[in-house]
């Protein structure tokens, strides 16, 4: 056999080689979707079960806002069918995103809540967090068909267990003999207004502290309202919130909103914001 002959057989096999693996990478590997913050990526999980991977692409408790993607970021996130995204400002950088992932499906998920003056936080509502479990669940019905009955049966066995927590949750919030709360930032809106309690102050505002004014009416509150206590954030203390507790004798306790720092999943992490909040306002 000639020598150019044998060299383009082997290429032709290489190339059939080639060909091959790819196939086998693409029948052995998931699909992938992916959640571009922490509160939603445990609903997704969930939902999508071991039918797809789930990419999160910001690390849990990392500041969203200004999140840069990377070039490695991009390339994990190559093939991925659908984003999972917040929608408003805290992950405006998603637009950024899609221009590299032209193929991928973005699901803005604050279309589908109920928002408290646009306020960004809406997964700290366990009705909320129902809707956003729907929503993943009906566009993987949409994408995925044949699988669309395990897609229900897992919606189903969410909804349940958020039934079971929002149930717990009324009934041990009856039982709080103070509703006021001081936080460290003005994030638990929707946590307050489903729980029935009165936040009256916070220490820190979108990019800015408090002014004077602002300081002074909420030390005026925490003595015309008795208040005890004071609430600070996984991994936050700031010196304001250490001087006022210091000052007033408030007992410093610790709410999570939820964003990854704690290091426990969403279902969790409420869990065990109630019992902080059971022991802090009984």
């Amino acid at each position: 056999m000639p020598k150019d002959y044998l060299i383009i057989i082997i290429i032709i096999l290489g190339i059939l080689s080639l060909f091959a693996l790819k196939k086998t990478y693409e029948e052995f590997t998931l699909p992938k979707v992916a959640v571009t913050i922490y509160p939603f990526y445990d609903i997704v999980k969930e939902i999508v079960g071991d039918k797809f991977e789930v990419i999160l692409i910001i690390p849990p408790g990392a500041e969203p806002h200004n999140f840069e993607l990377r070039p490695q970021d991009i390339l994990k996130l190559r093939g991925v069918k659908i984003i999972f995204s917040h929608g408003l400002i805290i992950d405006d950088w998603t637009k950024n995103l899609i221009q590299n992932l032209k193929s991928a499906k973005v699901v803005y998920l604050y279309q589908n809540v109920n928002l408290i003056d646009q306020d960004p936080h809406f997964w700290l509502s366990l009705e909320n967090i129902k809707k956003v479990a729907q929503k993943v669940a009906e566009e993987m019905e949409n994408f995925d068909p044949q699988n669309k009955d395990y897609y229900k049966k897992n919606l189903e066995n969410v909804l349940n267990e958020l039934n079971e927590l929002s149930k717990f949750a009324q009934n041990e919030s009856k039982n709080f003999s103070s509703r006021y709360l001081i936080t460290q930032h003005n994030a638990f809106k929707y946590l307050a207004q489903e729980l029935n309690l009165n936040i009256i102050g916070f220490l820190e505002g979108p990019n800015k502290e408090l002014t004077p004014a602002e300081l002074q009416k909420l030390i005026d509150s925490i003595r015309a309202l008795k208040i005890k206590v004071i609430f600070k954030e996984p991994g936050e203390e700031s010196n304001l919130l250490k001087t006022l507790a210091k000052e007033f004798n408030l007992k410093i306790y610790e709410l999570d909103p939820i964003e990854g720092k704690s290091g426990l999943n969403y279902f969790d992490s409420y869990l065990k914001n109630l019992e902080t909040l059971k022991e802090a306002l009984r």
